[in-house]
């Protein structure tokens, strides 16, 4: 018989033990080897030490935050960085925003810009201390930083404090690695020609054959944004249409003609006949008076946040009868409405006919219109060009102003908003039209005006009401 000390059987049980355990911590990290083979534990591939066939990998994506909705309620930035990306839950799936983009330099001889300000987008991984060197560098002075939803990106605006040219000021910011791109803040002009003195029937009623339309659809509860001067909801002519009403501008501007027009065309139920009186409408202010020139203006950022606050209210349908240069930031927000299903009408311009593009008329997607008078001549102030889509009565048209009075006046402005008015009443009877289709029942029903086939001068000529609600159903 053997014989064993107490020490050593207390070394024999410490052995055993430390067996068990080993052979515990080997099948363990069998059965977890499995297990993340299969995919249910996240694995670093490079410690796999044989090579197995890997998973498809199942990726979360969280929406970035330049493609979130911004708060029509802005807050007053303190530092470049106080506005960028807090994540918000939305629906639709956003788009990451390339780090690329052209200059946003404005061509040679554009002059259409807020002189002492620009607009600069800066790169998602650019450093806060690099950012204020910058701004520091150049005597800029942070305004208001937002994340524009439709444009899909962030942007800061700033004052050029040190009176340096705003080109020469871009080409600094472009010049620096933190930088994607700078641009002006572009203005834009509402499109319509002074008032006239004298009244005037509204003879686009029977130019496009409303009556006929109407019998079958009043546009009940399509929801239409107008981007505009602020409307005059008091007006005997608006008192019983549906108008809600929103500012960007920050001044509260007072009521104004151009805008009051526009939606009594569109939505009238007093003396004057709406083309699509019972739509609900968002009247949203973007344009004020420049109290040094006199004139009224909008720009870059307030159209942008225009659009911004049309989609976040549920807009389906957006009259823009206002006119400006090609703006990168007005041109990725109008690329976001047609992403999400928005239809937006525009007027061509009053620049003449040998006048360049105007916009946001002329980006793809846009449905275009200019003026007729009553005998279908086209208006002698509008462009022309391949981006006009539709032609519209916008000649001597009576609309209304502040104070309960009424105005007769000209320009493609009102000729687009006859086209949103016709625009709702076809969304009435067929609420899933994409801008596509609407545009092409349109053009289908339209008289066709000036050389045969689509024009540069009229479109497809003069849309007929009638026809077009027939091409859906009787």
């Amino acid at each position: 018989m053997l014989q064993t000390s107490p020490a050593g059987l207390r070394r024999h049980a410490l052995a055993f033990v430390l067996a068990i355990v080993v052979g515990l911590v080997l099948v363990f990290w069998h059965s977890s080897t499995a297990t993340a083979r299969d995919g249910a534990l996240l694995v670093n591939p490079r410690q796999q030490a044989t090579p197995e066939p890997k998973p498809k990998k199942v990726e979360t994506r969280k929406a970035p935050a330049a493609a979130q909705p911004a708060k029509t309620t802005r807050k007053k930035a303190t530092t470049p960085r106080s506005a960028t990306r807090k994540p918000t839950r939305r629906k639709t799936r956003a788009r990451v925003p390339s780090e690329t983009a052209p200059s946003g330099s404005p061509p040679t001889g554009e002059t259409r810009f807020v002189a002492d300000e620009v607009i600069v987008r800066y790169r998602l991984a650019a450093a806060q201390p690099a950012m204020d060197a910058l701004v520091r560098r150049l005597n800029l002075r942070h305004i208001e930083g937002r994340t524009f939803a439709l444009a899909g990106i962030t942007v800061h605006r700033y004052a050029i404090v040190g009176g340096s040219p705003v080109t020469t000021v871009i080409a600094a910011l472009e010049a620096d690695p933190t930088v994607v791109y700078a641009q002006p803040n572009y203005l834009y002009e509402l499109a319509q020609a002074a008032a006239a003195a004298s009244g005037g029937p509204q003879y686009a009623l029977t130019k496009m054959a409303i009556e006929a339309a109407q019998a079958v659809t009043t546009g009940k509860d399509v929801p239409v944004a107008v981007i505009d001067s602020a409307i005059d909801v008091a007006h005997p002519e608006l008192e019983a249409a549906s108008v809600e009403t929103a500012d960007v501008t920050g001044n509260a501007p007072e009521p104004h003609q151009h805008g009051s027009t526009i939606a009594a065309l569109i939505a009238s139920r007093g003396t004057l006949r709406g083309i699509a009186p019972d739509v609900r409408m968002l009247g949203i202010a973007a344009f004020d008076v420049d109290r040094a020139s006199g004139t009224v203006n909008s720009s870059s950022w307030r159209v942008a946040a225009a659009i911004d606050h049309a989609y976040e209210w549920g807009a389906r349908l957006v009259n823009m009868s206002f006119a400006g240069p090609k703006d990168p930031l007005i041109a990725r927000s109008v690329a976001g409405m047609g992403r999400r299903g928005m239809i937006a009408v525009a007027a061509a311009g009053n620049a003449g006919p040998e006048a360049p593009p105007l916009y946001p008329a002329a980006y793809a997607g846009v449905i275009a219109v200019t003026a007729t008078d009553r005998d279908d001549a086209v208006f002698a102030k509008a462009n022309r060009g391949d981006y006009v889509a539709l032609a519209a009565p916008g000649v001597e048209i009576l609309g209304i102003a502040p104070g309960g009075r009424y105005v007769v006046s000209s320009g493609t402005s009102l000729a687009a908003a006859h086209v949103s008015g016709l625009a709702a009443l076809l969304l009435g009877r067929a609420k899933s039209l994409s801008a596509k289709a609407l545009l092409d029942a349109l053009a289908a029903s339209s008289h066709d005006l000036g050389d045969p086939g689509v024009d540069p001068v009229y479109g497809a000529g003069l849309p007929d009401a009638g026809s077009a609600i027939s091409q859906f159903g009787s």
